[in-house]
């Protein structure tokens, strides 16, 4: 009965890579409307495993099972056929294209060809039996938000009605409303019997959806449990090898607001979506912004880098007026923005690490018409010390990074620049718990220099653990302000506004950006 249940067998899979060995002998099985949970920091081997199950890799042992028979799968259009289906954190959609157009880009059956009612009414289908009523299926990927196009790949894989589904860091740029659809989404899976295989390094999903977990550290199986056997500190454990706190808070000074030194005062500014905004950051904070989807947290951020202007209102930093109107103004006056997505805003994934971080200072190695590259790679080496990235030379190319890695060089890349001000959207998207624990690190060591900093988080527990105070957002709006806070208060907030402007709403309008 054990056997008849497995959905998937991958027996003793490996891999190698010149000099490394990515898989040794790793096998994993994965049962009908099960979601099993496969865990380990970046260069585990997980991608791996996950890319020979989809043809992307050759395993030179081994073999796979599924539904109990020996199966060949050479590459992803035999996965395709064989109904597997993987979403990886680094998405593969074709921007200017819209959601529909992207679904159907892999499909064989002609009667969709060129037949865009019909795309889009099964498109609409789908969306509508999930409840994302937030994306249409004329919508152009790249006028969607990150989430949204999170959401819209995640929507293309279920659309070949897979049996085996992969997840890979699934809830990355989603908040938490959309994580809590996509939970949805998974559990209505699992209830029609596809096996889902989950990669995610934030422990509270794994608690929440995982029947089963395996361990992966240095290409080897550590171990596989069953969810309600282990604790998540137990698991984190396992994954690094060594005890680690999941979400060590953040010690730092009381600050006096009443006394403070101020580092930046957003006074009536208007841009964008935004109308009349209005806050403060002092010297040393790290100042949190919490919000659901479309509360406009991101947006805010732009304006305050230059990328959306500003038509109203003013901008000190540091006791002086700033005028920004573009993002070397911003540059200029010590504001660093890194933005939420690494892969398609914070880096240039085919040029190497040198060219990344060096390329906002870029000025300081030019003579002429030329570079002087020598000096370019003795100093993104001085950085790639500073910031412990792990490679072999700054000449690598940051797409064969991990993905801690990358954020690392992103951040180390916009530290180069010595801001006062320090915007970070997702400082932790979808990177390994000790690799979240050096990027905490490195921002409480930065307020204790001075610096200040904004953060903004869907990851609740990172919130709450190393902001000084939460400000909170709802529809392109200021609802709030809060210290020492809990989650639970911030949602009330949230809720609260939007029962008035609801009912605002039922007595004859709302203004969503007074």
């Amino acid at each position: 009965m054990e056997e008849a249940a497995k959905l998937l067998e991958m027996q003793d899979i490996t891999v190698t890579f010149p000099g490394v060995k990515a898989l040794s002998n790793v096998s994993f099985d994965l049962k009908y409307g099960e979601v099993h949970a496969l865990v380990g920091e970046n260069g585990a081997g997980k991608s791996t495993l996950i890319k020979v199950l989809i043809g992307v890799e050759k395993s030179e042992t081994g073999e796979i099972r599924i539904q109990g028979k020996k199966t060949v799968i050479h590459n992803p259009l035999d996965a395709s056929r064989e109904k597997i289906a993987a979403v990886f954190q680094q998405l593969s959609q074709i921007p200017y294209l819209t959601v529909s157009e992207n679904i159907f880009l892999s499909k064989s059956d002609s009667s969709f060809l060129l037949n865009r009612n019909k795309m889009n009414r099964f498109t609409a289908e789908i969306l509508s039996k999930y409840n994302i009523a937030q994306i249409k299926p004329t919508d152009v990927i790249a006028e969607l938000s990150t989430a949204k196009r999170q959401l819209s790949e995640i929507i293309k894989a279920i659309s070949i009605a897979p049996r085996i589904l992969v997840l890979d860091e699934p809830t990355s740029a989603l908040t938490e409303a959309e994580a809590e659809q996509l939970y949805n989404i998974i559990r209505e899976l699992k209830s029609e019997g596809v096996g889902i295989i989950y990669i995610s390094h934030r422990m509270n999903e794994l608690e929440l959806l995982a029947d089963r977990v395996t361990v992966l550290r240095d290409g080897a199986c550590i171990g596989t449990k069953d969810m309600k056997d282990i604790t998540m500190q137990d698991l984190v454990n396992l994954m690094v090898g060594r005890n680690v706190d999941l979400y060590d808070k953040r010690e730092s000074p009381a600050i006096d607001y009443a006394s403070a030194e101020k580092m930046l005062e957003v006074k009536h500014v208007s841009g964008g979506m935004f109308k009349d905004i209005s806050f403060d950051l002092y010297k040393g904070e790290i100042l949190g912004i919490a919000g659901l989807l479309g509360s406009g947290r991101s947006e805010l951020m732009d304006i305050l880098f230059g990328i959306t202007k500003v038509t109203a209102g003013e901008i000190w930093i540091d006791g002086k007026q700033a005028k920004i109107n573009s993002v070397n103004d911003a540059m200029d006056y010590g504001i660093a923005l890194i933005p939420e997505s690494r892969h398609t805003q914070g880096l240039i994934l085919i040029h190497s690490i040198s060219d990344n971080i060096s390329l906002p200072v870029i000025k300081r190695f030019q003579k002429g018409l030329f570079l002087k590259h020598a000096q370019k790679n003795k100093f993104a080496a001085e950085m790639i010390k500073k910031y412990n990235i792990k490679t072999n030379s700054p000449l690598k190319i940051v797409n064969f990074l991990s993905g801690g890695n990358q954020q690392k060089v992103v951040v180390s890349k916009w530290l180069s620049t010595d801001p006062k001000v320090l915007i970070i959207d997702e400082p932790t998207a979808g990177i390994d718990v000790t690799s979240k624990a050096e990027i905490h690190r490195l921002i409480s060591d930065l307020t204790k220099a001075g610096v200040s900093v904004i953060m903004i988080s869907s990851e609740m527990p990172e919130l709450l653990a190393h902001s000084d105070r939460v400000m909170i957002m709802n529809d392109y709006r200021l609802v709030g302000m809060l210290e020492k806070t809990d989650q639970q208060a911030i949602m009330q907030v949230i809720m609260k506004d939007k029962a008035k402007n609801t009912k605002a709403i039922v007595k004859g309008g709302v203004n969503y950006v007074n």
